[in-house]
């Protein structure tokens, strides 16, 4: 490469990657087919963060050095424009559809964000300080951006442009990658030497990997069960098993390695290295993935390895697979038997030689047990526990139609937040895991109680006197009190609950606050003790 080399894009087909050399103001192009530089393009000063949209058509180039950025042309390789007004970009991301460029500006404390239509700023988002990396969700509703000056990950909604959270607690964060499906953010912490885990839909860290020295470049695989960080402080890379949340191997060699990109195909990582200005080939580790599944089979396994094409069978165990596909030398797609143990996965080539490419560890049957709690409030917000047994490889809860991200994973317990909801009433409970679905419980969104009345109106202080509640939305009642003290109560509908009053110490009005899991109400002065 050429000089201080810091970043890499692939092309949606695989066939080239653009890596920027910092300190030549160059972008030298690889062929992947060949692993060899077929062309150089001279670009204005200091060339940060690449980028290629969907269509493969332009790539964009954050010019540090000359505040714009490069708009490339990947058929000739040439700079066709320049699109001026940034402030020291550093990280960029193109949107999905490759309508809109989101930039952050380290100079102007932004982001900014420029039409591909019109190659022209069309607006700015004001953020704290010192933003770096910038990374957007699939569906394009989100944009995920890294301030190492302020230890945060603020999340900006494309729709209008603006902030709508802010994620503290991080220590110099760099990189930023989403995961295919959207549903979680992954952030290495250049001071904390840690992985964040970021839940897309609670904007929470629900995890952090350790012990990975001083991480600079995160990448994810396209099918969401690997991701790949490069470590500055032993010049490693880590390769994690996202499944498990485990790095399962450590590679070293690198120089200074910065940034990193994976092959359509999964198979090959590119990998910067900024210290002796070259690209490494990394190639995808061997074995299965996910190599976890339930007893009852159904798994689906990408099986990687070498000279896999004349693959005759594949078995778990002693076990044939359930199915299996070639999809080239690299890749076999398997769908795990009905087993009960923990295995090896082998290979048969031809007609003679077999060979374990890994291992597959069966779980019980995934099964839901229960949930709590059963009900709560329409804003929802509060944490849920699913409990059963054979959860490890859960991807998801969903909440009728909407689906959440655990931020736990056990295997006997699951826990998410709840998302909101827009009516009251039960949805069903359903757990998604990487083979199947299982399981099915009733959570009851509960909408805020109203009281109407409070018969009768008068009782004694000595207490014991029974009354009727009447409102609605009660049928989920936890607490009654009459003057701040506890009343004994049952619950005989959605609108009508039985009390008995508590003693008071005076004569007077006291409020009756009924409480619910949607939340409380209150009558003021609703009974008098005489």
């Amino acid at each position: 490469m050429g000089h201080a080399p810091i970043w890499a894009a692939i092309t949606p087909d695989g066939r080239r990657v653009y890596v920027t050399n910092f300190g030549a103001s160059s972008i030298s192009v690889i062929d992947t087919a060949t692993h060899n530089v077929i062309t150089t393009i001279g670009v204005t000063s200091g060339p940060w963060e690449i980028e290629v949209p969907p269509d493969g058509l332009r790539a964009y180039a954050a010019c540090f050095g000359t505040d714009s950025v490069a708009v490339i042309d990947t058929a000739t390789n040439t700079v066709t424009t320049t699109i001026p007004g940034l402030n020291k970009p550093l990280g960029l991301t193109v949107t999905p559809d490759g309508s809109r460029l989101y930039v952050a500006s380290l100079g102007g404390e932004r982001v900014d964000v420029i039409s591909t239509a019109t190659d022209t700023l069309i607006a700015s988002v004001p953020l704290s300080s010192g933003p770096r990396g910038v990374a957007v969700t699939p569906d394009g509703t989100q944009v995920y951006v890294t301030e190492e000056g302020a230890n945060a990950v603020e999340v900006i909604d494309t729709g209008t442009d603006t902030v709508i959270a802010t994620i503290t607690g991080l220590l110099f964060p760099r990189g930023v990658a989403v995961s295919p499906d959207g549903q979680r953010a992954y952030v290495p912490e250049y001071g904390g030497n840690r992985l964040s885990v970021i839940d897309t839909v609670t904007h929470s860290v629900v995890s952090t990997l350790p012990r990975l020295p001083i991480p600079f470049g995160v990448a994810v695989s396209h099918d969401g069960l690997l991701a790949y960080v490069t470590c500055n402080g032993d010049d490693t890379v880590a390769v994690i098993d996202l499944v498990r949340n485990k790095i399962i191997n450590t590679v070293p060699g690198f120089h200074a390695p910065s940034w990193l990109v994976i092959t359509p195909d999964d198979f090959e990582i590119y990998v910067v290295n900024n210290g002796n200005e070259t690209v490494s080939v990394l190639r995808a580790p061997d074995g299965g993935y996910p190599d976890v599944g339930p007893m009852s089979g159904g798994t689906p396994v990408t099986i990687i390895g070498d000279g896999l094409r004349n693959t005759t069978a594949v078995r778990f165990g002693c076990t044939p697979a359930a199915s299996f596909t070639i999809v080239n030398d690299r890749e076999i797609r398997a769908v795990s038997p009905l087993l009960a143990s923990d295995v090896g996965v082998s290979i048969t080539l031809g007609q003679h030689t077999t060979r374990t490419v890994g291992r597959f560890c069966y779980l019980p049957d995934s099964v839901l047990i229960r949930i709590g709690p059963t009900s709560g409030p329409l804003g929802g917000g509060g944490t849920l526990t699913v409990t059963g047994r054979g959860l490890i490889t859960t991807t998801s809860v969903h909440f009728g139609d909407v689906a959440v991200t655990p931020s736990s994973v056990l295997d006997d317990q699951v826990t998410v937040m709840v998302p909101p909801a827009q009516s009251a009433g039960p949805v069903p409970v359903t757990v998604v895991t990487r083979s199947n679905v299982y399981g099915r419980d009733t959570y009851n969104y509960v909408g805020p109680p109203h009281l109407a009345s409070v018969t009768p109106g008068t009782g004694s202080t000595a207490g014991g006197d029974p009354v009727l509640i009447e409102g609605a939305e009660l049928a989920f009642t936890q607490t009654v009190t009459i003057g701040g003290a506890p009343a004994a109560f049952g619950i005989i509908s959605d609108t009508r609950i039985a009390a008995v009053t508590p003693p008071a110490d005076a004569a007077g009005p006291a409020n009756v606050v009924v409480t619910t899991t949607g939340g409380t109400a209150t009558a003021p002065g609703a009974f008098v003790y005489v």
